[in-house]
């Protein structure tokens, strides 16, 4: 390297030089390490501050001294060259301002070079990048040449290889080195580190290194000239652009470290927050607190802050989003005393990140569910789940329960006969209906709100559906007290006597069809609602009963009396109507005639026992479930043992994890091709401020029922005749037909009682996604209730999966059904108990008629609209669409079959979830080749990026997004 005439005016003399600058000359000179004594003159300030011995990145040591004389020169030269002892370091570098000429040229031949050295700063940065220039804007940043000599440290600069040095390649890395905005900066951080060298430092990496610890004082450390220098280069568009200069601000105020929670509360006074004079003295203190000398007056402030806060709250929103609480946290809780410190409050209300906004939309939802008839409720739930803080789980939980609030409101809206038809139609609708409306009651009632207008919402939504309940359940009592006192047969109702028969012996004839029956001792209808919902993700659900015509359904089994384990789960397990015990269980069980000879086996609470800690089930079970032959049975006791101790307070759900050893078992029957049914012995109440009834002269036999004696109340309901086999057939109980009436001491739950709830027993049949059904199966759409999907304020569906109230059809013409609430887009209202498909498009289906005699149950078949009628009418107005065609014609493989393709989508807006094979077999197509359909349909369907059709995580299932059909295609 040349050494050139330092750029000083001669009254100004030589420019002082820093120990960067003189490791940097030092290590552009290799001969000073070859081992030789040597000393080296630099024209500098006689002025030293740094450690007097200086070390190169490439292990060269100088010791440094200054000479301000003549004679201070001649001292330091020989002093190190004529050295009785060998010198430590060998090179000594001695700074002086005195000309050559004043120098002894004897003197001067003794020294490096012969003479004194000038020194080009940005020369020597030009050699420690190794590059073979420097851009002509970095050499007007006057400062950079010193700091970035003095950033080089003992480790120097990485190489260039030649290439030029930018300006923003070199301030770059210098802020990243000076400020520690590099690689030893974690992931923890906030996001990907970058190197010293390279990328762009943008907001995110600004916002990451405030948080880091005493990030924000290295920039306020460094000395006034590179500290305004970066503090500029950070600011520019290129770089941090507002945020750089907002930062920078904070860090000269002093609040580097809080610049995140900082921007959290200016998205809210810049961002979110309606203008008043409340908000505009609240943005008046937060400008303060940017320190005397604000980066922008005005207009451009306000411009400023508003990108700030955007870029600080989309950040952050990213460290909750991760899951990095240990980061997020903290800033959120500094922000929220900020608020408290600039009187944001009602600024912090409209935040989607801050507490507070959190809050205000819990409030806001408690308001639109208390305004009866309005359509603000689904809007505030959808305010809700896109909040940052939604994805807590107990924040989860409160926004599941204000859902149901809603759903539960759009039932009431909806009107719902309180008449009940007949036990087959009671039964029927409390799994299609009621058992919905049990489900969603028991979130509100298991943890409540401290919220209190959410309190309030959910008193009044709760006292409404409890009131509607107890006449539904009165009416279910007379119609039960009829006919099990006239003995009638069932008909086509399913029982817990004719199970066997009729929904176990048809799958048993099927060759080398294999059950496995799970029944969870007192699985209501609500329970088993949401189970089937998380089952669903895995299982194909049907409906097993053969002999039935219309739409699939999911059944409803009828409870002998009084609803006990001892009466219904014996009655189911033999076969015949009975009270007995686990002996009479297992001794019947495998004797029934629908096992058809083959081997079947019960197991109870202690054969589930393993026999060490390594084995799921027992030895029995294992090699039971292992069998080829043997047909299986299992009792899960998890419900009935928890409504006997505990109550389950906070989110009301019930999910597969939760029943003891369902998991595993449904693996076992994956893992040895098992038919499963899941099913129980009966129903239950759950214990909600429930009053103690005492009766005189009475044998109580449970907490809900007991011996005749005494008057009956209009809490109870005397019930006879052959159904009752408590204590023995034919005998006569009162049992309880309120939900919140008890005659024992307190439980979390209870059974034994005449309600809906208890004397309806929910059966699922499962299989694992394309298995092969048993003969006479029809897989169901999804079951949820029209009322259960939530819509928009226009009302379309918001959520999806459920396919309307055609889904949730129920094998009895005499069940009411609510109607799907009228769009904008639909067509004139038609009467009550209309089924809608689409929301846009009504089906009448003929009016309940009521039963010759109540106390005989009609053999019906399920009713249903025609299965083919609205869906064919869609497909059929979706196919002459022009969008439509234009789809077809992009398609590289249409099928050959014309009819294939309509086949499918009246399938796929029919059941609304289908597994690929189900859909291919009903299109007609073949089965093996159902992942290529369902990719054609994809395309077909998934115009300009919407997700109409979409394939469900295990790959095999698809699934109509309906709402959005009907907006993309504009049906």
């Amino acid at each position: 390297m040349p050494d050139t005439v330092t750029t000083t005016s001669a009254t100004a003399g030589p420019a002082r030089l820093s120990a960067g600058t003189v490791r940097q000359y030092l290590a552009a000179r290799s001969r000073l390490g070859d081992g030789a004594v040597r000393v080296l003159l630099l024209r500098a300030a006689p002025v030293w501050d740094g450690p007097a011995v200086q070390r190169t990145a490439g292990g060269l040591q100088a010791r440094v001294a200054v000479a301000p004389s003549v004679l201070a020169v001649h001292e330091q030269i020989l002093g190190h060259l004529d050295a009785a002892a060998f010198p430590d370091p060998k090179v000594l570098v001695v700074l002086t301002d005195v000309e050559d000429t004043d120098l002894d040229p004897g003197l001067l031949a003794r020294v490096y070079g012969g003479r004194i050295r000038s020194v080009d700063n940005w020369e020597v940065v030009q050699v420690a990048f190794d590059a073979r220039g420097l851009d002509g804007r970095l050499r007007s940043e006057t400062w950079a040449a010193e700091a970035l000599l003095d950033a080089a440290a003992t480790r120097g600069w990485p190489s260039l290889g030649k290439g030029l040095l930018s300006r923003d390649e070199a301030l770059t890395r210098l802020a990243r080195r000076r400020l520690r905005l590099g690689r030893h900066d974690t992931d923890a951080l906030g996001g990907p580190a970058a190197q010293d060298d390279g990328d762009r430092i943008d907001p995110v990496a600004l916002f990451r290194w405030t948080l880091t610890a005493g990030g924000p004082d290295l920039l306020r450390d460094l000395r006034g000239p590179e500290r305004a220098g970066l503090a500029r280069f950070l600011a520019e568009p290129e770089q941090g652009g507002s945020t750089g200069r907002i930062v920078t601000a904070l860090v000269d105020a002093e609040h580097g470290a809080d610049a995140a929670a900082y921007a959290v509360v200016c998205a809210a006074l810049w961002g979110h927050a309606e203008a008043d004079h409340d908000l505009y003295r609240a943005r008046g203190r937060a400008e303060r607190w940017l320190g005397d000398q604000p980066p922008a007056q005005g207009d451009e402030l306000d411009r400023l802050l508003t990108s700030f806060g955007r870029n600080g709250e989309a950040y952050v929103r990213g460290l909750v989003d991760r899951g990095e609480h240990r980061l997020a946290d903290p800033v959120l809780n500094r922000a929220a005393q900020l608020v408290a410190q600039f009187g944001a409050q009602t600024a912090a209300a409209a935040s989607p990140l801050l507490v507070a906004g959190l809050d205000a939309r819990f409030t806001a939802a408690g308001r639109a569910l208390a305004d009866v008839g309005t359509e603000k409720v689904t809007a505030a739930v959808t305010a809700l789940a896109e909040h940052a803080l939604a994805s807590d789980r107990t924040t989860q939980a409160r926004i599941e329960r204000v859902r149901m609030a809603a759903r539960l409101r759009r039932w009431l809206a909806s009107q719902p006969d309180s008449a009940i038809a007949s036990v087959a139609d009671g039964t029927a609708r409390q799994i299609s209906e009621l058992g919905w409306v049990d489900r969603a009651l028991e979130h509100l009632e298991a943890g409540g709100d401290a919220d209190n207008a959410l309190a309030d919402a959910y008193s009044q939504i709760g006292a409404q559906v409890r009131a509607k309940r107890r006449e539904l359940d009165h009416a279910f009592s007379e119609r039960l007290a009829v006919w099990t006192a006239d003995g009638t047969a069932p008909g086509a109702m399913l029982t817990v006597e004719s199970f066997l028969e009729r929904v176990v012996a048809p799958v048993v004839t099927c060759p080398g069809r294999r059950v496995l029956l799970l029944l969870v001792d007192g699985m209501s209808a609500a329970i088993a609602a949401e189970l089937g919902e998380e089952l669903r993700g895995h299982w194909s659900e049907f409906d097993p009963l053969q002999e039935t015509t219309g739409v699939p359904a999911r059944r409803a089994v009828a409870a002998a009396l009084p609803t006990l384990t001892a009466v219904s789960r014996t009655s189911l397990f033999a076969g015949t109507l009975m009270n007995g015990d686990q002996n009479d269980e297992k001794r019947l069980f495998p004797q029934h005639p629908c096992w058809n000879g083959a081997p079947a086996a019960i197991f109870h609470k202690d054969d589930l026992r393993s026999p060490d800690t390594g084995s799921p089930f027992s030895t029995a079970l294992t090699d039971a479930l292992a069998d080829g032959h043997t047909h299986v049975a299992v009792v899960l006791n998890t419900v009935d043992d928890r409504l006997a101790q505990e109550q389950k307070l906070g989110d009301g759900t019930w999910q597969a994890k939760e029943i003891g050893g369902l998991e595993p078992l449904l693996r076992a029957a994956r893992a040895n091709d098992m038919t499963v049914l899941l099913t129980s012995d009966h129903g239950h109440v759950i214990e909600r401020r429930s009053r103690k009834l005492d009766v005189t002269g009475a044998t109580i036999g449970s907490a809900r029922h007991r011996n005749p004696g005494g008057p009956v109340t209009p809490a109870e309901i005397e019930l006879a005749g052959p159904r009752v086999v408590w204590p023995e057939p034919g005998s006569q109980i009162v049992a309880l037909r309120d939900h919140d009436t008890r005659y024992t001491a307190l439980k979390a739950g209870y059974h034994g009682g005449a309600t809906l709830a208890e004397f309806t027993i929910p059966l699922l049949a499962l299989l694992p996604f394309g298995a092969e059904p048993p003969m006479g199966w029809r897989e169901l759409g999804d079951p949820a209730p029209s009322w259960w999907v939530e819509e928009s304020e226009d009302g379309a569906e918001v959520e999806t999966g459920a396919t309307g109230a055609d889904a949730g059809a129920v094998p009895d013409t005499s069940v009411s059904r609510p109607h799907r609430k009228q769009t904008k887009k639909a067509a004139p209202p038609v009467a009550e108990g209309a089924i809608s498909l689409f929301g846009e498009e009504e089906v009448a289906i003929p009016a309940p008629q009521e039963p010759a005699s109540p106390a005989v149950e009609p053999v019906t078949a399920p009713a249903s609209a025609s299965a083919e009628g609205p869906a064919a009418a869609l497909v059929e107005r979706l196919m002459a669409t022009e969008l439509y065609q234009a789809q077809l014609d992009l398609l590289a493989r249409k099928p050959r079959d014309k009819a294939v393709l309509p086949k499918a989508l009246a399938a796929l807006v029919e059941a609304g979830t289908l597994p690929m094979t189900a859909l291919a077999e009903r299109a007609g197509h073949p089965a093996t080749r159902a992942p290529g359909f369902a990719a054609t349909l994809a395309q077909l369907l998934n115009y300009d990026g919407a997700q109409i059709l979409e394939i469900l995580p295990d790959n095999r299932t698809l699934r109509l997004h309906r709402a959005q059909l009907v907006e993309q295609f504009g049906l």
